[in-house]
């Protein structure tokens, strides 16, 4: 017998599908079933049909959520609370974002045939062939949350903070790209090391 669901608005439903799917996804891949998703979601499997229209819309909404999680901000400023000092906030900063990247990047590689087919099937496409939008505002996101970490930093810094915030991006995105053949090569404290530092030897 299917699991009765427990009474909820359909936000807060959409939202809990999504948070069961996203681990289901890491694990299974894209081939997961709508009723495996109903398992992990402990609901029925029509359930899920009364909040999302398809299952290409519900692996939308769990690459949306894997890229730009729903209360992403306050969970890092949560994360950053007692933090003060600049480079622990930027070590802090760099390994969450890491380890977004491997989520996002395992939920990505499940959903791509969909995210394929859904530029395809848009109409204004060529219009745009760029990423879809969840993916800009996901970075824009991200720039002003790393921009926040040097903000109350501004009078120590050479440089705006969103300089300062676009140079650890950079540095965070490129620490590992196994795609093309690299090995993670840089880690969250080598990343604030050098933002902070440079490369040069301090007695050059």
């Amino acid at each position: 017998m299917s699991p009765r669901a427990t009474s909820m608005s359909p936000d807060d439903r959409r939202k809990a599908i999504v948070t069961a799917l996203v681990p289901l996804l890491v694990e299974r891949g894209g081939e997961v079933t709508t009723r495996e998703i109903a398992q992990a979601a402990g609901i029925a499997e029509g359930t899920i049909f009364r909040v999302f229209p398809d299952k290409k819309s519900l692996l939308m909404a769990a690459a949306e959520e894997a890229i730009n999680p729903a209360g992403g901000q306050e969970l890092f400023d949560k994360a950053m609370a007692d933090v003060t000092d600049l480079r622990d906030q930027i070590v802090l900063a760099a390994q969450r974002v890491l380890d977004r990247m491997l989520l996002t990047m395992s939920v990505m590689v499940a959903v791509r045939p969909h995210l394929i087919q859904a530029f395809h099937e848009d109409p204004d496409s060529k219009k745009h062939m760029g990423p879809p939008a969840f993916v800009l505002k996901a970075q824009e996101d991200l720039h002003l949350r790393l921009t926040g970490v040097f903000e109350p930093h501004r009078d120590e810094l050479a440089v705006e903070p969103e300089v300062a915030a676009t140079a650890l991006r950079s540095l965070i995105f490129g620490a590992s790209r196994p795609e093309l053949g690299m090995k993670a090569v840089l880690t969250a404290d080598q990343i604030a090391d050098i933002v902070l530092g440079g490369v040069l030897r301090r007695d050059s």
